[in-house]
């Protein structure tokens, strides 16, 4: 909840900064792919006693979108999900989903898409870390579920 000055009586929202993993009031949601929005715009359309989509211009839109766009199943998604999630704290859930979406081939690139990830182009062990979750990630996408 945004914090109430006390001299103006406005409402401070928090900063925003994806470069440094501030997401302001939406710090706390999920961070989705869009294989992820998929599914799940078409189980709540499924769901009993739901009334029809709405025939509105951006719910069509965002529809054509994600079935445009999405290039992977539920299955490999969810491995590539388990698979950067298995160390916690190493990947925020945000960097988590953009990986997952633009499966860079190498940190160089992954740190020029995802500036947050700046802190692990080091030359270290974590760099080694996150170049091979590139690497499975990729291979998931590429060859189904298992790295």
């Amino acid at each position: 909840m945004p914090e109430v000055t006390a001299r103006h009586g406005r409402q401070q929202v928090p900063e925003e900064d994806a470069t440094k993993l501030q997401f302001g009031e939406f710090g706390d949601g999920e961070a989705l792919t869009l294989t992820e929005v998929a599914t799940l715009l078409t189980a709540a359309r499924q769901a009993p006693g739901v009334p029809p989509a709405p025939d509105n211009k951006v719910y069509q839109a965002t529809i054509e979108y994600v079935r445009e766009f999405t290039t992977t199943t539920m299955d490999v998604s969810d491995s590539m999900r388990t698979a950067l999630s298995a160390r916690p704290g190493f990947l925020n859930k945000f960097e988590i989903a953009q990986i997952m979406m633009l499966r860079p081939e190498r940190v160089e690139i992954a740190v020029a898409l995802i500036p947050s990830l700046e802190r692990y182009a080091l030359g270290d062990e974590n760099e080694e870390q996150l170049q091979t979750l590139l690497d499975d990630v990729r291979s998931m996408a590429r060859y189904g579920s298992r790295p």
